[in-house]
């Protein structure tokens, strides 16, 4: 009992601060003021109506999916290269695929900054997507890699004895056992990218900014509960993501 109470006020403590900023965000007054005395939604108007937020939020949106697809591609390949080869190496190139959790992010972006600089993607989308990619790729290649751990191979073998191509097998036999694996590490990969705000600032430039970044920019400049009503935006974002994906697991279940 005494480890639910302390689980409970740690969980308490970690999202009261989080969920402060949506009663904010529905405020009348321009400045912040908790709890709101009206409640009004020009924040949200003033929001919609100002093209840079909608662009940085549109941009946010583009260069997420993007980095979604591309770090879950390449994620799902080296975890099955790790599950499937054994290689000279092996132990390293785990250690390197995970690395990018490891280095602090300013470390990252200096030397994305520094990179990027002399093949001028700094400022591009395709740069946002790579960078992003990088940061997203530990968690998709570390949540694939446990799932295929249990997965069982001569379920390919035996469809591969029936005719099945290697490449054929896995689209038939193993991407659909694990495909909530898949989906919650492009879950997390799309997370990451919209929320991505240091090594952003290095490399996005000022002509394609995204959410985060605009955000960093008006509490540095002026600060209205705009700001409050993009963090709900985005709250709400990850919390119907993380729902959605936990309606796939329990229909795929069966429940």
């Amino acid at each position: 009992m005494w480890l639910y109470v302390v689980v409970t006020i740690i969980l308490i403590l970690m999202i009261a601060p989080i969920l402060i900023i949506i009663p904010l965000a529905f405020g009348s007054s321009p400045f912040f003021v908790f709890p709101p005395k009206e409640f009004s939604l020009r924040w949200f108007e003033n929001f919609f109506t100002n093209g840079q937020w909608t662009s940085s939020l549109f941009k946010s949106l583009e260069v997420a999916f993007m980095t979604s697809i591309l770090a879950c591609v390449l994620g799902t390949m080296a975890a099955l290269a790790v599950s499937r080869l054994d290689f000279k190496g092996k132990q390293i190139f785990m250690g390197v695929m995970v690395l990018p959790i490891v280095v602090p992010l300013i470390v990252v972006g200096i030397a994305l900054y520094r990179l990027y600089s002399d093949i001028q993607l700094v400022g591009s989308t395709l740069g946002l997507v790579m960078a992003h990619s990088l940061l997203a790729l530990p968690i998709v290649f570390v949540t694939v890699l446990a799932s295929l751990k249990g997965f069982d191979r001569d379920l390919e073998l035996a469809a591969m004895n029936l005719g099945s191509t290697p490449i054929g097998a896995f689209f038939k036999i193993t991407l659909p056992i694990i495909k909530p694996a898949v989906y919650s590490s492009a879950l997390f990969a799309f997370i990451t990218s919209l929320d991505e705000i240091v090594v952003t600032i290095f490399i996005g430039g000022s002509q394609n900014p995204t959410l985060p970044k605009v955000m960093w920019e008006q509490m540095r400049s002026q600060i209205d509960p705009t700001i409050a009503a993009a963090s709900t935006l985005l709250i709400t974002a990850t919390i119907v993501l993380f729902i959605s994906q936990k309606l796939l697991r329990l229909r795929q279940r069966g429940i």
